[in-house]
């Protein structure tokens, strides 16, 4: 399998440390953007949306002096809108995806401009009115789309900026036609720049990232080995490497998922083994003995694990494990070093949880070089194996519900009529300047929570104002270049697209500014336009939020706690059949890990909402981030305990190791009951007699060599289920809080000294 990017070690690894840490401003946002946008997804989109706009401005301006419309600036606008629709709202995908999505996207702005020019009798203040009454509706409408998710709420968006547009202009009959051609022209010419240049293929990309996770680690696992030789301490993996990887690869397989739906199964199936390589490469770190002035027997065995591993991942994940035979070998001399007898207690654990730390690592990364070979073109045609493969996420419960089972967006859909029917009583009162600014705000800042409202809010306020000062600053120093204006509202546009999905603030300042300078070149929009901008999107933002806060509020804290206690209902179910007996169930608990690894990512991409409702002061979101944090152990533990278990089946232990496991299971389980409040607080599955006298008995009779080599297997599978305990008791805690006590008399209180 050929590298996808034209080989693993042609070009510098993004992920792994530079020389130097970038310091000036080009080279930190070389960085933000490699690791957000791996590949170049979102600037090649951005790219065929600054190429449409010059091509549509063009092409309109021609149009319009060759047909002599008198419509120099407004036609090449209304084409030019066309092509900030379909590409901004149709997000990177295979060309097919994006050609439905395309065509969607340009019927509902045909239909639009359609009814305008039907109803349009021109400059007539009553018209002027009806433009703005309609967007009330239409508000709501949008809003409620959201019930087909993102796509539904990119349409809704879509939809108001149409809208928006047509109200502004509010055109005659004759003129409202004449948008209606260039729509159709702007449409046309899009369509031919996005569908005919060159693009990255998403899913090469992903393959690109995942491999380049896999040279990070094996850089340290060299690193390690070196250590390890030197008798000297092994440092921890670097976090920030760990921290990109993740960044990175989620990034990447979110543009993949979109380019090819049908791979989404063997995408996930590769996320979940990157997912387990970064935990394997944490714990790996614990696993190494300190050091000693001696040098011991196992360091050169220990090491030599860590370069074969090493070797194939710097090789690439994209080969075949040519030498697994070795690697058990090596893996085979650590583990009769790790159970000689004479070495001390505490070194032989750390051993022993090494052995098992490289063999879940060998089977790791064997397993994604398997997985990794298939040539990314065909992924939806090579369905990943079960024990691998990740069903679609869960949906999400229909615990997402407002005040008596109203769903979330229709209570968001409620929410967006009254305020927006708010800004347009403002404007009839008071005469705002520009009053779609404040409507049009209600529909971006109004998210699927309270929270999610005042993080919008925040942002897009902040941002709106950098944005406008920028824009003002930029009038005052540039204002007899026109071209340069041009060209600056050109670049904020596409900064916009492509930091709109991980920095909305960023997103939103570069869209203010775009918008206070393109209309400073269509109408001549001056310094108090500007300004007016800045307070008329305060307005919108405000109203929305205390709408937010008092009509039906939904709060984001409700809908994570239940569907993390679901979640942890899963995870009890995963746990009960993860042991290892042959004929087990391991093989399913995978699919079972994938799946929650995915839920999980949506819930934490929640947590910042649910930090703005706690720093509102209406909900106490402490105990929900304990849920949420509890959650990310268990995912993780019971991730580990599948791998163990999966070994250990493939062993086939005797009857007194199973005997061990069952008791372990069956202490995990009784955490679980009474975490979800399925067992009596009395009960304490800290304490497991069982389990000891278990032990005890198999570790009399673990004399011979084939049942010491299952110790650290059994050492593993011991210390993850017993490390999962606390977090269940913090969760329990939260769950199933105790009632306070009253308080007792002075009698009763010396009575229970007594007892105690």
């Amino acid at each position: 399998m050929q590298d996808p990017q034209g080989g693993a070690n042609e070009k510098p690894n993004p992920l792994l440390p530079d020389a130097q840490e970038p310091t000036t401003l080009v080279s930190i946002l070389g960085r933000w953007l490699s690791d957000h946008d791996p590949g170049g997804i979102d600037r090649t989109r951005a790219l065929h949306l600054a190429i449409s706009f010059i091509l549509v401005i063009c092409l309109g301006y021609a149009t319009s002096r060759a047909l002599g419309l008198n419509l120099d600036v407004i036609f090449p606008m209304a084409g030019a809108m066309t092509a900030l629709v379909l590409i901004n709202f149709t997000p990177s995908a295979s060309r097919r995806t994006e050609a439905r999505s395309f065509t969607k996207l340009f019927a509902l702005t045909l239909s639009l401009l359609v009814a305008v020019v039907l109803v349009a009798p021109g400059n007539d203040p009553t018209n002027e009115l009806g433009m703005k009454l309609m967007l009330v509706p239409l508000t709501c409408i949008a809003l409620y789309l959201r019930r087909f998710g993102m796509e539904g709420q990119r349409t809704g968006i879509a939809l108001i900026i149409v809208a928006t547009v047509a109200a502004v202009l509010h055109p005659t009959r004759m003129q409202a036609a004449w948008l209606l051609l260039a729509a159709v022209q702007g449409g046309i010419v899009t369509f031919l720049v996005r569908f005919t240049l060159a693009r990255p293929s998403a899913l090469k990309v992903y393959s690109s990232s995942v491999i380049e996770a896999g040279e990070a680690v094996g850089e340290y696992l060299h690193l390690l080995g070196a250590c390890v030789r030197s008798g000297i301490t092994v440092p921890p993996p670097p976090a920030e490497m760990l921290d990109r990887i993740k960044i990175r690869v989620r990034a990447a397989l979110v543009n993949a998922a979109s380019e090819d739906p049908q791979a989404r199964g063997y995408i996930e199936a590769v996320r979940s083994l990157v997912y387990r390589l970064r935990v394997a490469t944490q714990l790996l770190g614990d696993c190494i003995p300190p050091p000693q002035q001696a040098a011991g027997p196992w360091r050169a065995p220990l090491a030599a694990c860590a370069d074969q591993i090493a070797r194939h991942l710097e090789r690439g994940l994209g080969h075949p494990f040519d030498e697994p035979e070795r690697m058990r070998k090596a893996i085979g001399r650590l583990r009769e070093v790790a159970i000689q007898p004479d070495i001390a207690p505490k070194e032989q654990l750390a051993l022993l949880r090494a052995v098992t730390a490289f063999d879940r690592l060998f089977l790791v990364v064997t397993d994604l070089s398997r997985l990794e070979s298939v040539d990314p073109a065909c992924w939806h045609d090579a369905p990943a194996p079960d024990a691998l493969s990740a069903p679609q996420p869960a949906a999400a419960p229909v615990a997402q519900k407002a005040q008596k089972g109203m769903p979330f967006y229709t209570a968001v859909a409620i929410q967006g009529l009254v305020a927006t029917t708010i800004t347009t009583i403002l404007d009839l009162i008071v005469g705002l300047d520009h009053a779609y600014w404040a409507t049009m705000t209600v529909m971006f800042v109004l998210g699927n929570s309270l929270g999610e409202t005042y993080v919008r809010v925040r942002y897009r306020t902040v941002g709106t104002l950098a944005g406008a000062v920028i824009g003002i600053v930029c009038l005052i120093v540039l204002d007899q270049n026109v071209w340069l204006l041009a060209a600056l509202c050109l670049v904020a546009q596409m900064i916009g697209l492509v930091t709109q999905r991980d920095r909305y603030d960023v997103a939103s300042a570069a869209t203010g500014l775009s918008v206070v300078v393109g209309l400073h070149l269509v109408t001549g929009l001056g310094a108090d336009g500007m300004v007016a901008r800045i307070y008329e999107t305060a307005i919108g933002a405000i109203v929305a939020l205390v709408v937010s806060y008092v009509v039906f509020p939904v709060y984001v804290a409700d809908q994570i706690r239940n569907q993390v206690v679901s979640m942890v209902s899963q995870c009890r179910t995963a746990f009960a059949n993860c042991w290892p007996r042959k004929g087990g169930m391991h093989g399913e608990i995978g699919n079972v890990t994938a799946a929650l690894s995915a839920d999980l990512r949506q819930l934490s991409e929640r947590l910042p909402h649910l930090g703005a409702e706690t720093s509102l002061g209406f909900r106490s979101a402490g105990d929900v981030v304990t849920l949420v944090s509890t959650l990310e152990i268990l995912i993780t533990y019971l991730a580990l305990l599948e791998d163990v278990a999966h070994r250990l089946d493939s062993l086939s232990p005797p009857p007194e190791t199973v005997t061990i496991l069952e008791a372990a299971r069956a202490r995990t389980l009784s955490a679980f009951d009474q975490a979800l409040g399925l067992a009596t607080p009395a009960a304490n599955p800290g304490t497991a007699p069982e389990l000891d006298a278990a032990v005890s008995v198999a570790m009399e009779m673990a004399t011979d060599q084939s049942a010491r080599r299952l110790l650290p297997f059994l050492a593993d599978y011991l210390s993850f289920s017993e490390a999962v305990l606390r977090p269940l008791g913090d969760l329990g805690t939260v769950l199933n809080p105790i009632p306070a006590r009253p308080a007792a008399k002075p009698a009763v209180r010396e009575r229970e000294r007594e007892a105690a």
